[in-house]
C-alpha cells in the first residue's frame, strides 16, 4: 500500500537525493511541511508592512498573529509557523496546488532542499 503524505515526509531514510529537474514530476510534498518564517519573510508576503520593522518586536509578533496565514510564534527560534489546511498543505497553495505567492515566497521555501529535515534530500513522490 502507497504511504500517505504524511507518513512519506516523516520517513526521511525515503527521500531522494535532489538533483536538477525533479520537481518537475513530483506531486510537491515540500508545501505540505511546516513552514517556519522570519519577519522579512512576512514583510515579503505582504504580511508585514515595512513600517513593521521600526516597531517593537511584541508589535510585530502582536500584528503576524492577527493574519490568517499565521499559527503561532516561537519565541527560542524567534520564526513564526505557517498555518497548513486541514489536508496539511501550506496556506498559500490554492486548488491546483500552485502556489499563490511563489515570487514572494519566504526564505525557507526559496532554499529547499538545502535546508530542512534532510538537508540535500527531498520527498520526492512522483505525480
Amino acid at each position: 500500500m502507497k504511504k500517505n503524505i504524511q507518513e512519506h515526509l516523516n520517513d526521511l531514510q525515503s527521500w531522494t537525493k535532489y538533483k536538477k529537474g525533479l520537481c518537475d514530476s513530483c506531486a510537491g510534498l515540500c508545501c505540505y511541511m511546516p513552514v517556519e518564517v522570519k519577519v522579512s519573510d512576512l514583510i515579503r508576503l505582504n504580511i508585514l508592512d515595512e513600517f513593521h520593522l521600526e516597531l517593537s518586536q511584541r508589535e510585530q509578533i502582536k500584528d503576524a498573529l492577527k493574519h490568517p496565514a499565521i499559527l503561532r510564534y516561537t519565541p527560542s527560534s524567534e520564526k513564526f509557523t505557517l498555518k497548513q489546511k486541514p489536508d496539511g498543505s501550506c496556506f498559500f497553495l490554492d486548488i491546483n496546488k500552485k502556489c499563490t505567492q511563489y515570487d514572494q515566497r519566504p526564505d525557507t521555501c526559496r532554499n529547499h532542499p538545502q535546508v530542512g529535515p534532510r538537508p540535500g534530500f527531498c520527498g520526492y513522490m512522483k505525480k
